[in-house]
């Protein structure tokens, strides 16, 4: 039966001379992988260059079940990405996105509400005019909602200390090391106040900027099973130095 759904490409694999295998994070079935034959031939009716990293496209599919690759019939690019392409900050943060989405998104669970927030998070990167640096940071705290482990509680004093195991802002120092304490608490608080509408307001240093990064990524990684050996991140602090 053909389906119509929406997706964001994670990932673009060649199969052969002429053919990718292109795992695709679908808004109707989730994580789904295609085969899709004769992309890169010139005459192709669905060319290998529609799936660029998280590319938006609108996807009409043969949908089997227990199939590990499905058929895709046709493929559009739903939202043209403009600004991102043509400034290499954006493309920077793009990358990285892009890395930490096929990480964190391994299966084909269905979550609506996740694909809203990942379409979201594209149209407001390929807009955004001026003060987007923080984006990936805003991003990595709100996707984080989505992956359940979203920091409860509140900052409340110098004596807060922030649970990385549980998530939590506690006033209990953890019988564990993986806690922040004082102004890496703080600088925490600060960025979870912000979303991609008021970022431009959150000003942080080159300095603050790394560390909330090192921070994301080691939260994430006492979270995400997957997320060792990310690389992309390198490219950011160098960028946003």
């Amino acid at each position: 039966m053909l389906e119509k759904t929406r997706g964001i490409v994670l990932r673009s694999t060649s199969y052969s001379d002429t053919s990718v295998i292109v795992k695709i994070y679908t808004e109707d079935f989730g994580v789904l992988s295609f085969l899709v034959k004769g992309a890169k031939r010139k005459n192709a009716s669905i060319k290998a260059n529609l799936f660029g990293p998280l590319s938006m496209l609108d996807l009409s599919i043969y949908k089997k079940e227990k199939k590990n690759l499905q058929i895709l019939k046709e493929a559009t690019i739903e939202t043209h990405f403009v600004s991102i392409s043509a400034d290499p900050a954006k493309t920077s943060i793009l990358f990285f996105l892009n890395e930490v989405l096929i990480k964190c998104l391994q299966d084909d669970e269905v979550n609506i509400e996740l694909f809203n927030f990942l379409h979201e998070s594209l149209t407001a990167l390929e807009t955004a005019e001026k003060q987007f640096s923080n984006f990936y940071l805003v991003f990595l705290v709100r996707l984080s909602r989505f992956l359940g482990f979203y920091p409860q509680g509140k900052y409340i004093n110098e004596k807060t200390f922030f649970d990385m195991q549980d998530g939590l802002f506690t006033q209990t120092e953890p019988m564990h090391p993986d806690f922040l304490e004082n102004e890496k608490c703080l600088l925490l608080n600060k960025l979870l106040t912000n979303n991609y509408y008021t970022m431009e307001r959150l000003i942080l240093s080159a300095s603050e900027k790394k560390e909330l990064l090192d921070i994301l990524l080691r939260f994430y990684s006492l979270h995400q099973s997957n997320m060792n050996n990310i690389v992309s991140h390198k490219i950011l602090e160098q960028v946003f130095a």
